[in-house]
């Protein structure tokens, strides 16, 4: 399991050698799942930007966005109307799911990285929720990397804004660092805790996942997150996904 922001790309530009362990993984003949908490995109369209920056031919089972969560909790939940602060592809992309936009009366809220935001959606989110709707949450990353080592505000802050004007808090909230992710991905794939791998950059979304299920894994320590102190640990540590390349390099000689 592999972040995506900020290990293996950093907003629209690959970083070191990220394409080349992709495909030294897949000459291993090694299942990888790229993971993303970014859902201000199309599943589709971010497929294929990736495969673009990486320049490795990846398929959809090759990466999870909080798209496919919040696709398979609807189904699950049996919702068929929604509202909410997403964004324009996001809800272009449910609704060819099969699912319907209600701005009047929806089963359900839904709270993500909305680039399209505007203050009058935000105010009939507001008016919904007061109303006693339920809200689901993308994920609660308050910042996203941009460009140039800046950070624009994410799904976790566009969430504190609704839950400081409403006073209420979601009801499930999806995508990293999460349980549901890893059991979504292992049942998927057909594999167990010990024989996965997550590799990230952030010490409290994708090493805190690691270790809450058990699960190895390698902290990529010159990405966007800084040293802290914390209680989630990596069985690894390394400087770039450069050095993971070249270690297995040398292990498959």
């Amino acid at each position: 399991m592999l972040d995506g922001d900020g290990t293996l790309y950093l907003w629209d530009k690959s970083l070191k050698s990220s394409g080349d362990f992709i495909k030294k993984i897949k000459s291993l003949g090694k299942q990888f799942v790229i993971l993303s908490n970014n859902d201000s995109e199309s599943k589709k369209k971010r497929l294929d930007f990736l495969r673009r920056i990486l320049k490795v031919d990846l398929s959809d089972d090759n990466l999870l966005l909080p798209n496919d969560l919040v696709i398979d909790t609807f189904k699950r939940r049996k919702i068929r109307a929604f509202d909410g602060l997403i964004s324009d592809e996001f809800v272009r992309e449910l609704i060819k799911n099969g699912f319907k936009r209600d701005t009047k009366n929806p089963d359900i809220i839904l709270i993500g990285f909305d680039t399209d935001i505007t203050y009058d959606k935000i105010k009939r989110i507001v008016e919904h929720i007061n109303s006693g709707k339920k809200f689901i949450l993308t994920h609660i990353d308050p910042l996203c990397p941009y460009k140039d080592g800046m950070e624009i505000p994410d799904a976790g802050l566009i969430a504190e804004l609704i839950e400081t004007a409403t006073k209420k808090e979601p009801e499930e909230t999806l995508g990293k660092p999460f349980r549901s992710v890893v059991h979504y991905i292992l049942d998927k794939v057909g594999a167990s805790k010990q024989e996965s791998l997550i590799i990230g950059d952030r010490i409290n979304t994708d090493i805190k996942m690691a270790n809450e299920n058990g699960v190895d894994s390698i902290w990529i320590r010159g990405s966007v997150d800084k040293p802290i102190k914390s209680r989630y640990k990596p069985t690894l540590s390394v400087e770039s996904v450069d050095e993971i390349y070249k270690a297995i390099k040398v292990i498959v000689k």
